[in-house]
């Protein structure tokens, strides 16, 4: 008898209250200069092609190291909602991208709550993910709440 195949967690979240704007903390985290500040794994960001700002169909690459293991990853911006949400896939184009989104609810002209999410279907393919699978979502999971507890922390 084959024993079945073990399943991978793809998706996860982290959420933070935040003691600014929703229009500020969105200004914050379309700063591809600043946005690298709040990750764990993210070290820097640049644009590709002539864009110079966040908007839908945008291209970036971020530029990540997690220990001693670098890598660059292609992204294309789906979401753009100036003051409500930013989202982005990585690769684009690959059927099987991963999505990255924050939203933002604004709780009062001076405070909001961000959500990031992640969506990484790819984790549930041992065959096809190019890294070690087990454990890769629980890291994106802590990875996530890092993010949001640094995003706390740059408007306290």
């Amino acid at each position: 008898m084959t024993e079945p195949a073990p399943e991978y967690p793809t998706t996860g979240s982290a959420s933070v209250e935040v003691d600014a704007s929703a229009e500020d903390v969105y200004a914050f985290l379309i700063d591809l200069d600043r946005l690298p500040t709040l990750s764990p794994e993210n070290e820097r960001c640049e644009f590709l092609g002539d864009a110079t700002a966040v908007a839908v169909g945008v291209r970036f690459r971020g530029f990540n190291r997690a220990r001693d293991y670098e890598w660059h990853a292609d992204c294309e911006v789906t979401v753009a909602d100036r003051g409500r949400a930013f989202a982005y896939v990585v690769p684009p184009k690959f059927e099987h991208a991963t999505t990255w989104r924050y939203d933002i609810v604004s709780t009062g002209p001076d405070s909001c709550t961000v959500t990031e999410t992640f969506d990484a279907p790819l984790l549930s393919m041992p065959d096809v993910y190019p890294g070690r699978i087990e454990g890769r979502c629980e890291n994106l999971q802590k990875a996530c709440e890092t993010t949001m507890a640094n995003l706390r922390s740059a408007f306290a």
